[in-house]
């Protein structure tokens, strides 16, 4: 389908209207010392490109340390038919709330 690069206000947007999941691919560590609200954790080491989860959004929000592995698994993903969106710049651009240890 399609892979689309989004800023912090973007993916407000997209929090506020409902309209998408935001998937953080970071380690475990990384997640639990500060994550979007409301996102959830998949790994990219081990993340399961046929997650029934998946399919139940039209628009996936993929986030990462600085977006350049987001971008990798989001070329994959947008080729099997899903829309993402990919946070620019990753966790360090974030500039909305954060979850913190």
């Amino acid at each position: 389908m399609s892979l689309e690069l989004v800023s912090t206000g973007e993916v407000l947007k997209y929090m506020r209207e409902g309209d998408a999941i935001i998937i953080d691919i970071r380690d475990e560590a990384a997640f639990l010392k500060k994550h979007i609200p409301g996102a959830v954790l998949m790994p990219y080491a081990g993340f399961d490109e046929n997650a029934p989860i998946l399919k139940a959004y039209g628009n996936i929000i993929l986030c990462c340390e600085r977006g350049a592995t987001s971008l990798l698994l989001g070329r994959k993903l947008s080729k099997k038919g899903y829309k993402i969106l990919s946070l620019g710049g990753g966790m360090e651009a974030w500039r909305g709330p954060l979850i913190l240890e």
